[in-house]
């Protein structure tokens, strides 16, 4: 016989989001909470230790690993596409970075309806998470919250070398990209410490693990949500080979991320009504955007071999740099070991978008193989080029019964003239802010040798042939207030009961930011939303 388990609140996912919605549902000794995820624990010591990313991304311990379906603007190239398998998601795997979008982001979505996401509002969100010791508090940071955000302990003398050149560019310097404005050149805030990461689970969980009233499980593949007629009522969850049943008085709550969750509204009978028909699932509420509007920042790089050796590829090459790496880390608590994977960058604006940034550069220290996951045998350095506010749209869905392995997903990226034309520009001015003045001691050859352009011919098979994309997926459960929206603007899901969504799936455009930060101020705003439906 299953096991039944009673809780005010079922939270399906233990990643950034859910982390977040957890620790603040069972702030109250009186609510039960559970929180339920399907990766295990961090207690590998590269999810802690930044330059662990390299360790750790795209391992399928700490990896769900999902298949892009064939993209047919980029040569109909297709490959596999990580999300964190972990507790506390992505944001154990991820870049690091904290950065928040620009406040005509969170306009746009008020326009589109969504109260309550106006900037003022979501600020006071991201101030309340925040304990940001390197800067204190002001009007744009806080210290005390949960979350640990830091400033680099120390320069770098090729970043310093790259904000110059930036300037030369025409790019300002910019000291806090959290700040009034998010344009121009600078270092990077990140979710770290002393050189330590702070994920969501170290932020929000592991401190409150004390709590009587909050479960924390583990190794807990939720199949579907049960449903009392149109209201949820439960989940349906394996652990250890046993199928559970885990009800909820007040509410289920999916926080699984930009593909889990669209893919468990779907498995329990919200979607699509004829994709859930094709799959034999009973359709309880004809939802067809759900999965939809998909969107995330396409990413190519430009590689350089370096001129001096001060990059982290000379570093690796020898058994001396190597072991200087970790001394410098396990005595200082600085060097390579204690970064991120991007030191700093800029937020540009092209010719397309001349009031506000629309290309974001992250400046690499290192330079990696284009083929194989490894750091090429030389010194050298990257950047990439991020187009903010893409217009391809794409979709996720089920395509057999295991909701990874056989996801059906799609980007559909550089599907639109703006976003071709975008990312070329992006890649030129890259090219231009790498030959100014300031980088000539550094700089060297480029790596790739991407073509001019000219016609749309070319243009079209120039933005074919580069590669990469960030891992910042959004839009698939979006909230509004028209008759096709997935959720209301209070994330709960519309034609049922009991059941909301809070992790970047909400998101109806994507923000011009990485989305790791987002993801908590989205547990933080949703918190509000059901404490104050419960009171």
């Amino acid at each position: 016989m299953a096991t039944v388990t009673e809780f005010d609140y079922i939270v399906v996912g233990g990643g950034t989001a859910g982390c977040v919605v957890a620790n603040r549902l069972s702030a109250d000794p009186k609510t039960r909470v559970l929180l339920l995820e399907a990766g295990g624990g961090d207690r590998n010591r590269w999810l802690h230790i930044p330059i662990g990313y390299a360790r750790v991304f795209g391992k399928p311990e700490y990896n769900w690993i999902y298949q892009i379906q064939p993209e047919a603007q980029l040569n109909n190239r297709a490959g596999p596409f990580y999300q964190g398998k972990v507790i506390g998601g992505s944001s154990a795997v991820n870049g690091m970075i904290y950065l928040r979008g620009q406040r005509q982001d969170f306009e746009h979505w008020t326009r589109l309806g969504c109260t309550g996401w106006d900037y003022g509002s979501v600020l006071k969100a991201y101030l309340r998470s925040e304990d940001q010791r390197s800067r204190g508090a002001s009007q744009y940071h806080a210290v005390g919250g949960p979350l640990a955000v830091s400033d680099p302990a120390q320069p770098h003398v090729v970043m310093e070398a790259f904000i110059d050149a930036a300037e030369q560019a025409g790019i300002p310097r910019n000291p806090d990209f959290n700040g009034a404005t998010q344009e121009g050149a600078g270092y990077y805030q990140t979710m770290t410490r002393n050189g330590r990461r702070c994920s969501a689970a170290m932020a929000y969980i592991h401190p409150v693990r004390g709590r009587a009233n909050l479960t924390v499980m583990t190794g807990a593949q939720v199949e579907r949500v049960l449903f009392d007629g149109h209201n949820a009522d439960g989940v349906s969850v394996i652990v250890a080979g046993e199928r559970l049943t885990m009800r909820a008085r007040r509410e289920v709550i999916l926080s699984g991320g930009a593909f889990a969750s669209p893919l468990l509204l779907q498995a329990s009978g919200v979607g699509p009504g004829a994709l859930l028909q094709q799959h034999g699932i009973a359709v309880l509420h004809d939802a067809p955007d759900v999965g939809r509007n998909l969107q995330n920042h396409f990413n190519p790089w430009i590689s350089y071999r370096c001129k001096q050796p001060v990059t982290l590829n000379d570093q690796m090459m020898t058994p001396w740099g190597r072991l200087r790496l970790v001394l410098q880390y396990a005595l200082l608590r600085r060097g390579f070991m204690a970064l991120g994977p991007v030191y700093g960058g800029a937020l540009l604006r092209t010719e397309l978008s001349p009031e506000r940034p629309d290309v974001h550069i992250h400046f690499f220290l290192f330079g990696a193989d284009r083929v194989k996951p490894a750091l090429l045998p030389f010194s050298a350095v990257m950047a990439t080029v991020c187009q903010l506010r893409p217009e391809s749209r794409g979709m996720v869905e089920i395509g057999g019964p295991d909701l990874v392995k056989d996801a059906r997903v799609q980007f559909n990226f550089m599907s639109t003239e703006l976003d071709r034309k975008t990312v070329a520009s992006g890649l030129a001015k890259v090219r231009y802010l790498m030959r100014r003045p300031a980088l000539e001691p550094f700089i060297g050859d480029e790596l790739d040798s991407y073509p001019d352009v000219s016609t749309e011919e070319e243009l079209k098979a120039y933005t074919g042939e580069v590669r990469g994309t960030a891992h910042h997926i959004a839009g698939t459960c979006r909230m509004g207030v028209d008759e096709r929206a997935v959720l209301d603007p209070q994330l709960r899901v519309r034609g049922v009961g009991k059941l909301r969504v809070v992790d970047n799936s909400i998101m109806p455009t994507l923000l011009s930011a990485d989305t790791a930060a987002p993801a908590i101020m989205i547990g933080e705003r949703a918190s509000d939303f059901i404490l104050a439906d419960a009171r």
